[in-house]
């Protein structure tokens, strides 16, 4: 995603005033040039705001994450590469380029290998440089967190195949040769349907993961939230006994969504469906709107609460074979979300039940909703 007529806020990592005051100024100076000669096209519009320590940057992202640092390597409280690992530890997801002074060419080179995206010499910066680095850094490390995500998604997916379905699949061949020839008892018919059962489930996530990555890349667009819902319900109601109430507004709603929204809420209804203690569990959808966003709780008092495991953070360190069933479940719904702007909370109700609630936007720009008559 391009920078290219969005707002970017920076972080400025400078103790020396008027080096900082400079560096600015050589911003506005490019800004105002590149408006002169497009005035026809968006521009980034950079807010800088400038500290002169370390300790004093780490105060400021404690309360705002900026979309790109630009960091001098030789401040009060810390000098040399040691002020990029620092940083970079700090703050692993925002890009940092470094400001290198004209005989630190070499500590620039270091920053990289330490983490930082790039580097810029105070000797000979120009504004064009300083906003096109910028612009590429932030550009280069949103790629690179891409392709770390992407990566994760293969791992789980091949982990699902090799390991997970692979052992069940086993499982069943072993149970049927003991039942070959013999007159097989109850509880090995059971392990056996089981297993199968806990196959097909891997299976079926498996492809979804597969669904997931090749889809999480579409641009979001306007979709009709109660379609979805309906065609989702309809579709469970025939495959499990369960009892489905939608409370929602007089009007249907639109959200920025992808075609993979259906995914998630048949994702989450299973979910409650299986730590649910009742034969025929009941789950009450309540959708609620407000002028920017629209939220789906779905809600199930006599499912078993939700513990830290289904709590769990996605993250690229965590061994997948850690996860629970409905851990791979939550990565799933989660990956879908964030692709379009939306986001899952799971908690506990005051009896004990389970609630997941599923918020959604209903904007397409900063001044515009989307349309509700599609």
């Amino acid at each position: 995603m391009s920078i290219t007529g969005q707002n970017v806020t920076l972080l400025l990592v400078e103790d020396e005033k008027e080096q900082a005051e400079f560096v600015v100024r050589l911003i506005r100076e490019q800004q105002s040039t590149v408006r002169e000669q497009a005035a026809n096209t968006l521009v980034e519009e950079i807010e800088i705001q400038h500290v002169g320590t370390l300790s004093a940057a780490f105060e400021s992202l404690e309360e705002r994450t900026p979309d790109v640092i630009l960091l001098d390597l030789m401040l009060p409280d810390s000098r040399g590469i040691e002020t990029v690992e620092r940083v970079v530890e700090h703050t692993p997801t925002v890009p940092v380029v470094v400001l290198t002074g004209q005989n630190e060419m070499e500590l620039g080179v270091d920053a990289l290998r330490c983490g930082a995206q790039e580097y810029l010499s105070k000797a000979n910066v120009t504004g064009e440089a300083i906003v096109r680095t910028l612009r590429y850094a932030i550009e280069r490390s949103r790629n690179q967190r891409t392709l770390v995500d992407r990566n994760h998604r293969l791992a789980l997916l091949n982990q699902i195949v090799r390991e997970d379905i692979r052992a069940d699949l086993s499982m069943i061949v072993g149970l049927t040769d003991q039942l070959e020839g013999t007159d097989a008892d109850k509880h090995t018919i059971a392990s056996l349907l089981e297993t199968a059962r806990h196959a097909a489930d891997r299976t079926d996530i498996a492809a979804t993961v597969v669904d997931v990555i090749s889809a999480t890349d579409l641009e979001p667009e306007p979709c009709d939230l109660d379609a979805v819902l309906e065609t989702e319900v309809r579709r469970l109601r025939t495959q499990r006994d369960v009892e489905i109430t939608i409370e929602r507004p007089e009007s249907a709603k639109v959200v920025l969504a992808s075609p993979m929204l259906g995914v998630v809420f048949t994702t989450l209804f299973e979910a409650i469906i299986d730590r649910s203690d009742q034969p025929t569990p009941e789950i009450t959808v309540t959708i609620r709107t407000t002028a920017e966003d629209t939220t789906v709780e779905l809600l199930e008092e006599c499912a078993n609460p939700i513990d830290d495991e289904t709590q769990h953070a996605v993250d690229p360190d965590v061994h997948f074979d850690s996860w629970s069933r409905m851990g791979l479940r939550r990565y799933l719904v989660e990956t879908v979300l964030e692709s379009v702007g939306g986001s899952l909370e799971t908690d506990t109700t005051e009896k004990g039940g389970a609630r997941m609630t599923v918020t959604l936007t209903r904007r397409v720009g900063p001044d515009s909703s989307v349309r509700e008559d599609i």
